[in-house]
């Protein structure tokens, strides 16, 4: 594997790493694009392949004449790639929350994570994973906004090909939770904003639609017990509130559920939940009459930018989800396919919404190998249809 920085250029990157990645406002009059590496790292892991941590360029979703510092994982598998080089699978993490602490690269390859990634390694992909803005490094974190995930992934994949010479043209999106709606808005946009990324297909694993969910912040329970939907809600609302300083979020939440809306403006996805079980935070008594109204800028920016995708899709669901309802899943794949899209749909029975995860990784790196060679999967959208 070859680095494509000579060697004192890669040091000097590295040593102005923290003083660019702490500029949250490069303007694009300098002579940088979207894309472009900053610094990579070494990073330890118990993976088969070489780590590294990947600094670079991506747009920023609300001022689009500015650049945004943004940190990922990259793995390259050990050993000569094939002709043509390392195909590469740009992932995207579930929800992590939005304290700056809460990026995967800062958090480190733990068990499951290893597991993951080393199957898709001795399966001779690359991996580049994104933090997403705002995470790892300085800046607004935009907690489901599709637009700003899809660019990072995007951007994550050329910035992988200016550091690492190994790595061919054929790009997988795949993405969990949160970042399965980023791999679908990428898609949705790799033609228009990156087309030097040839996206392949794309891999939903229990993707959300916040848009188009009624009971996205209320949940489809009774709304005096406590639900998944608040924890979302309080992230949801601390991250418009950190990229928004006009945010009332007293108009959003309970006095009852400040405490915990302020834990998710700093703190991680666990510490959310834990707050919010041990606050006995429900729909009914955490969230104002006026929620919706209130959270309504971010739940405007959670819209996938298009479902007409013109590469396959396959999308994995858990029957047994309960962070992300299964019908929002459902009719999610039937809002695809009504915009035409080729759509595989996987159901893995009485899945929860982590383990669909593995549940469903060698249907994905089935399915990845097929789009690579240029199969078409077997749509599902006839069955689909409403």
């Amino acid at each position: 594997m070859r680095l494509l920085l000579p060697c004192a250029a890669l040091l000097l990157a590295l040593a102005a790493c923290h003083n660019a990645g702490d500029d949250d406002d490069l303007s694009l009059s300098a002579p940088v694009a979207a894309g472009d590496m900053i610094a990579l790292r070494p990073a330890p892991s118990d993976v088969p392949g070489t780590t590294y941590r990947l600094l670079y360029r991506s747009t920023d979703a609300h001022l689009p004449n500015k650049l945004v510092a943004v940190s990922a994982t990259l793995i390259v598998p050990y050993g000569r790639p094939q002709r043509g080089g390392w195909p590469v699978m740009a992932w995207g993490h579930g929800s992590t929350g939005i304290g700056l602490t809460c990026a995967p690269s800062v958090m480190g390859i733990g068990g499951p994570q290893a597991a993951f990634y080393g199957a898709w390694l001795r399966a001779g992909f690359a991996v580049v994973a994104t933090d997403y803005p705002g995470l790892g490094e300085a800046g607004a974190p935009l907690f489901l906004n599709a637009r700003s995930e899809a660019m990072a992934l995007l951007d994550s994949v050329r910035a992988a090909r200016h550091a690492v010479s190994d790595l061919g043209s054929g790009v997988v999106l795949q993405g969990h939770d949160e970042g399965a709606q980023g791999a679908l808005a990428a898609a949705g946009i790799a033609a228009q904003y990156a087309p030097d990324v040839q996206v392949a297909g794309t891999i939903a694993i229990a993707p959300p639609d916040p848009a188009r969910d009624p009971d996205f912040l209320t949940g489809s329970g009774d709304p005096h017990r406590f639900s998944p939907s608040i924890p979302h809600a309080l992230i949801l609302g601390a991250s418009l509130g950190r990229s928004d300083p006009s945010f009332q979020p007293d108009r959003a939440f309970t006095p009852r559920a400040l405490a915990a809306y302020h834990i998710a403006q700093k703190e991680c996805r666990s510490d959310v939940f834990v707050a919010a079980e041990r606050d006995g935070l429900t729909p009914a008594n955490a969230l104002t009459p006026e929620a919706a109204r209130a959270l309504a800028p971010a739940i405007a920016w959670t819209k996938y930018p298009t479902l007409a995708l013109k590469q396959p899709v396959m999308l994995a669901i858990g029957t047994g989800d309960t962070q992300v309802p299964v019908m929002a899943q459902e009719r999610l794949a039937q809002d695809l396919c009504a915009a035409g899209t080729n759509v595989t749909v996987e159901r893995y029975r009485g899945a929860e919404h982590t383990p669909v995860r593995a549940r469903a990784q060698s249907d994905a790196i089935a399915f990845a190998r097929n789009v690579l060679d240029g199969g078409v999967p077997a749509s599902a959208c006839g069955a689909l249809r409403r």
